[in-house]
C-alpha cells in the first residue's frame, strides 16, 4: 500500500499510477484520484478476523493503514516476519482490537506463520469460503485476498485505461502472488531470489533484487528495447 511504497515511488521518480494490495486499488499519483477500489465485503472480513482471533499473528491492510492485533504486534518477528521489513516499516504498523478491525475497510490479510500444520488449518478454512483465495508470497507469508483479485486484474484495467496492449508490457516479480500478472504481460521477468517454480514456469530470470535485477530488466527490455 502507498505508505510502504512511498519511499520507492520517490526514489524512482514514479509520477503516474500505483497498483496497491494485490491489485485491489489503483491510484493516479498525479491527481490522487482512486481509479479502482475493491475492499473485501465487511461480513467476509469479519469472518476471517473471528477465525484468526488471537491465535494467529497477522497484519491487516485497510483504508486507514496497516494494522495488527495487540496480540500480534510483539510477536511479528518471532513468527517469521522479516527484520528488515520491521526496521523500515515497523513504526507504521498500528495496533487495534478485534472489534476495531471489524469496522475498517479491509483489502488483504497477511498471516505470518512458520508451522506447516497451522498454515494448513488456515488453508482448509479458506477453501470453504469460495469468495477468498489463499496464496503464499514468501515461505512464512500467507495472504488471504478476494477470489479473482490479483495483480493481473488491476494491470488489465490500467492497460485498457491507457490503451496499452499486454504484449507491450513488462512485469517483474518474485512470488506466487505475481504469477497471474507475469503470465498476462508480453514480457514477464522473475528475479533470481524468487520462487523456484515461478522461475521455471516463466523462464526469464534476471539477477536478484539485491543485485539491481529490476533495474537491469528495465534497461534490457525498455531502455534498450531488447527482444
Amino acid at each position: 500500500m502507498f505508505p510502504e511504497a512511498q519511499f520507492a515511488i520517490e526514489l524512482a521518480g514514479v509520477e503516474d499510477y500505483l497498483i496497491e494490495m494485490n491489485g485491489s486499488k489503483i491510484t493516479d499519483l498525479r491527481t490522487q484520484e482512486i481509479l479502482y477500489d475493491r475492499p473485501m465485503p465487511s461480513a467476509l472480513a469479519e469472518q476471517i478476523i473471528d477465525f484468526l482471533g488471537e491465535e494467529y499473528v497477522y497484519q491487516l491492510y485497510t483504508d486507514q493503514g496497516v494494522f495488527c492485533t495487540e496480540y500480534s504486534f510483539p510477536r511479528l518477528e518471532s513468527a517469521g516476519m522479516s527484520g528488515h521489513y520491521l526496521e523500515m516499516f515497523g513504526a507504521q504498523i498500528q495496533q487495534a482490537s478485534l472489534t476495531k478491525l471489524k469496522k475498517m475497510n479491509s483489502y488483504k490479510f497477511l498471516v505470518i506463520e512458520k508451522d506447516e500444520a497451522r498454515k494448513n488449518k488456515i488453508a482448509k478454512k479458506i477453501e470453504t469460503m469460495s469468495q477468498l483465495n489463499f496464496v503464499n508470497s514468501l515461505p512464512n507469508y500467507h495472504e488471504i485476498v478476494l477470489a479473482g483479485m490479483d495483480k493481473r486484474v488491476a494491470l488489465e484495467r490500467l492497460s485498457k485505461l491507457l490503451a496499452i496492449s499486454p504484449e507491450e508490457m513488462l512485469a517483474i516479480g518474485d512470488s506466487n502472488n505475481d504469477r497471474e500478472m507475469l503470465n498476462y504481460v508480453g514480457t514477464g521477468v522473475v528475479l533470481a531470489n524468487g520462487n523456484d517454480k515461478l522461475k521455471e514456469e516463466i523462464g526469464v530470470v534476471f539477477p536478484s533484487n539485491d543485485e539491481d535485477g529490476v533495474g537491469q530488466a528495465i534497461e534490457a527490455f525498455i531502455l534498450n528495447k531488447r527482444g
